[in-house]
């Protein structure tokens, strides 16, 4: 990101320094959709495999968030684009979290409703709630899934995450 120029990008990309700006500010705009795009997609692409896997909800909610840390850090360009360093994307994640989550809603409502009715899911607890629980979860997992093996990092969600939203 350090490296990253505009002139780079629209030599890349084939436009020119004006269509950029007509629809970017500056290369931090660039960067916010570039990121808020790809958590986007991501969490679509997880809820699509898991969703196959046919896990328990309990599952799916830790699953949920190692899944996406190791695809993000699997993710070779993307990673790259962030020169290996998953902060900066935590921060544009934090500032456009409204964004995310509105996208997201749509995907989660009708499976958390589902675990609902099965009686999983406390009667309280909102799809508001569960997708800032998961949020919260996946950011601090972006953070610290270097120092941990993926079976503790799992068993930890397992005892903070799940019994906040199940009984």
């Amino acid at each position: 990101l350090t490296r990253f120029r505009i002139d780079d990008l629209v030599s890349e990309v084939g436009i020119t320094r004006q269509t950029f700006y007509r629809y970017f500010k500056n290369k931090n705009e660039v960067m916010t959709a570039v990121v808020v795009a790809n958590g986007i997609q991501l969490a679509e692409r997880v809820f699509d495999e898991l969703t196959a896997m046919q896990l328990s909800f309990e599952d799916f909610l830790v699953e949920g968030v190692v899944h996406s840390v190791e695809m993000i850090k699997n993710e070779d360009s993307f990673y790259r684009f962030l020169e290996d360093d998953l902060t900066p994307a935590v921060g544009i994640m934090i500032e456009n979290f409204l964004t995310v989550e509105q996208a997201m809603a749509p995907l989660a409502d009708p499976y958390i409703e589902q675990a609902r009715e099965a009686g999983i899911v406390k009667a309280d607890v909102t799809t508001h709630d569960i997708i800032r629980w998961i949020f919260r979860a996946f950011l601090s997992e972006m953070l610290l899934s270097g120092l941990e093996p993926l079976e503790e990092r799992r068993s930890y969600l397992k005892k903070m995450l799940v019994p906040s939203i199940c009984h």
